[in-house]
């Protein structure tokens, strides 16, 4: 590995201290002169014609200044993500609990939320649909044109021949559920209407471009005339991906009607009734295999439930398709995932993005593949797994930073792997390990490489400091902390001297969505980019100054040194120089994903430029008297290809963990016609400090030659192997073959209720 003089440091969060003490100003800290409150009207009803809607009951109510509806938007009534079928507010049709309908506008959001529950709706209701069965089997009344949201399809190898090939098949079912992602701070945005005809948006958000195209398009303004801000962010974990756009288009009609800066935060209950979540998914799967465990053929079948509007589906359904086997050689594949139309709220981004679903659907089939070959499953894994020169399940041949083997080994090793036998029986307790692996493709791969480019803007000042703007986004994973860093790196500077500058539209070009886990490639290699105009600048600078040879220049943690004579100036000093002397010391760097060769037909092809691996090894105590699991441990390893910041990728892996825990065993997520019920922390129950398991983390090193300084991305993978891991772990505490999440008390109880039968 390269030695880097910031890269690899384990460095403290430069956003943590405003944090802890509280002094950072969330966007309910936020007030703007003249500001007004906004509360949501929306649909009660799961499915119905509007026949009428009445504000007479709040007209002339004490603080009531407007109400805001589809008649006052002066652009386009739409606001879909990708597929434009959804309506920004709605005026003929409701398709779930929570669809918008408008806003009423008053002196205090208490006030505004009071009226806006006085508003009459009358409808004419419709049937719903709210199961992917129900949706499937229509043959008519359709919720869209048709109840296909999207599909997406992998057809590689000869199929038949794989099965032919195989000495066994084995097949099973399984499903994961709807996850809330109760981030601390809810949905919110100000919408500020500019004297000079612009609107300026300040919100808590993952995707600000996003946001600038919605505004414009529902505005019927150029881009130039929306200026987006993200305020500091309290949680998203891809919840804040399409939502705000919704919010903050509604604010922007209000503020221009009304001509005032209009403030819109959903409480807690609306929150969760009207914003996305996980995806659910059932899923087929029927594998063959050899007898001395090569796996031959995978023919798999994904249904996932859209909610009312396709919002972020396809690209949901997209990842899942092409890593539906996982990171496992298997030359003959069928895949086919359709996502359902139903009356329930919207699914959309959640971290992970369809792979933390088939992660439990593939590691779940390699567990009991292992079982009917009476194999350890951590050497079947091994006997699969992709390395260099293997291809992915798609055909992507991987010449490069292919880091899954040594992920399994460092688990194994570390976590004292029993091996086949991983039943503990102590009677009323049952202890079980579980291993699982995954892959994760980097960045938005070829369903929207046309969107996967990132612009970041340096700017030296004359005293040696650096700020830094960048197009993605803060929201509680570390990335301020990795853009100093990498920063810093970049031009030779410590990262103390660096500030990053809140994400603003108006400060780097559009750098598309704040997902993906792009953040240390894109911003990475954009900033290097940048670096790549001030380098030379720095560097003729120093030779004038120093009166030295160019070869013997180095600039390095803040110092420019004449590697001969060991004579030194400050970077302060080279940036003062250039001032002076009208140096340019601004550079704006870009950088897009490399050309990928992907045919969406067949679904064969680069996928990913490039992928993520990790392995996560769960150890559980079960209590079969009470059906609760404990998970007492998780050995986790990453390949991360070069750990920009060894200490956020640390935190990262831990915190994906426990969210995997929560969403494997205690986030039960209930509705009823179409309602939330468990509508908060009483009834959805989220994991404590108390529920999350010691985490050893592991981290492991495969350069990617295409990402900056060989780092890939961590968000996300973080999560993705968990709740397998934890299923296989019960399963194997148990010798009961676990096939749907979450593994609450209640399902372990009936489970061992039908296995004494």
């Amino acid at each position: 590995m390269e030695t880097f003089s910031q890269i690899g440091k384990r460095c403290r969060r430069i956003d943590a201290l405003g944090k802890v003490t509280g002094e950072t100003r969330f966007l309910t800290d936020i007030v703007i002169d003249g500001m007004i409150h906004a509360a949501p009207v929306y649909s009660s009803v799961p499915h119905a014609r509007i026949d009428s809607i009445d504000i007479s009951p709040i007209e002339n109510a004490s603080g009531f200044i407007h109400f805001i509806s589809a008649e006052h938007i002066p652009g386009q009534n739409q606001v879909g993500v990708i597929v434009p079928d959804q309506p920004l507010m709605a005026d003929t049709r409701v398709r779930f609990i929570g669809d918008s309908i408008g806003l009423v506008l008053a002196d205090d959001s208490r006030t505004a939320r009071e009226l806006a529950s006085r508003i009459e709706l009358k409808y004419s209701e419709l049937p719903p649909i709210f199961s992917i069965s129900e949706s499937r089997d229509a043959t008519g009344d359709f919720l869209h044109k048709t109840n296909i949201a999207c599909k997406h399809q992998v057809d590689r190898g000869d199929i038949e021949q794989g099965f032919s090939a195989a000495d066994f098949i084995v097949e099973e079912s399984f499903r994961t559920p709807v996850q809330e992602h109760y981030y601390l701070e809810p949905q919110g945005c100000i919408a500020i209407p500019n004297p000079d005809g612009r609107i300026r948006i300040i919100g808590s958000l993952q995707c600000p471009f996003y946001i600038q195209k919605a505004v414009a398009a529902v505005l019927g303004t150029p881009f130039n005339a929306v200026i987006v801000e993200q305020s500091p962010t309290g949680g998203a974990f891809g919840g804040k991906e399409d939502i705000p756009s919704e919010l903050c288009a509604r604010a922007a009609v209000a503020a221009v009607v009304t001509g005032r800066p209009v403030k819109l935060v959903y409480s807690r209950h609306d929150d969760i009734q009207l914003t996305s979540k996980r995806h659910p998914f059932e899923m087929h799967y029927r594998v063959g295999v050899t007898a001395d465990g090569k796996l031959t053929a995978a023919d798999i079948d994904l249904a996932e439930n859209s909610g009312a509007y396709a919002t972020l589906s396809s690209v949901v359904s997209y990842r899942a398709t092409v890593q539906a086997m996982g990171p496992y050689v298997v030359p003959n594949v069928r895949v086919r995932s359709t996502s359902y139309y139903t009356n329930l709220p919207p699914n959309g981004a959640f971290r992970g993005f369809g792979s933390p679903q088939v992660a439990f659907g593939h590691e779940r089939i390699m567990d009991i593949i292992a079982a009917r070959l009476e194999m350890d499953p951590g050497q079947f894994r091994l006997l699969n797994i992709l390395e260099h020169g293997a291809e992915t399940i798609t055909g992507h041949k991987l010449a490069v930073s292919v880091g899954a083997r040594e992920t399994i080994d460092r688990v194994l090793d570390h976590s004292g792997w029993p091996g086949q036998k991983t039943v503990d029986d102590q009677g009323r307790f049952r202890t079980g390990m579980g291993i699982a692996v995954t892959h994760y493709g980097n960045c938005l791969g070829a369903a929207g490489w046309h969107l996967d480019g990132s612009g970041v803007t340096l700017s030296l000042h004359r005293d040696g400091s650096v700020t830094a703007a960048f197009g993605l986004v803060e929201m509680g994973q570390g990335a301020l902390t990795a853009v100093a860093q990498m920063t810093a790196e970049a031009l030779g500077t410590n990262p103390e001297q660096v500030i990053v500058a809140p994400t603003c539209t108006e400060l780097v070009p559009d750098s598309g969505p704040s997902v993906a886990s792009r953040n240390i490639v894109m911003t990475g290699q954009a900033i290097r980019d940048a670096a790549a105009k001030l380098n030379p600048l720095l560097r003729q600078t120093a030779i004038q100054l120093l009166g030295c040879e160019a070869q013997n220049v180095l600039i390095k943690s803040g110092t420019a040194r004449d590697s001969l004579t060991g004579s030194e100036v400050s970077f302060a000093q080279l940036t003062e120089y250039m001032f002076m002397h009208n140096v340019a010391l601004e550079a704006t760097g870009w950088w897009h994903v490399p050309a990928l060769d992907y045919d969406p037909e067949s679904g064969t092809g680069e996928a990913y430029f490039t992928y993520s691996y990790a392995t996560h090894l769960a150890r559980v105590k079960v209590d079969t008297l009470t059906g609760e699991v404990n998970v007492d441990k998780i050995w986790a390893a990453h390949d991360v290809g070069c750990a920009v910041n060894p200490a956020g990728i640390e935190g990262q892996v831990e915190g994906g963990t426990a969210q995997g825990i929560g969403w494997a065993l205690t986030e039960d997520f209930k509705f009823d016609q179409g309602r939330a019920l468990t509508s908060n922390l009483t009834t959805y129950l989220l994991p404590t400090a108390r529920d999350a398991a010691e985490v050893i983390v592991a981290i492991v090193e495969e350069p990617e030659p295409a990402g900056p300084w060989g780092a890939k991305g961590i968000g996300e993978p973080a999560i993705i192997p968990t709740a397998a891991a934890v299923a296989n772990a019960v399963s194997a505490a148990l010798g009961i073959q676990i096939r749907e999440i979450p593994i609450t008390p209640e399902r372990i109880l009936d489970l061992l209720a039908c296995n004494n039968h």
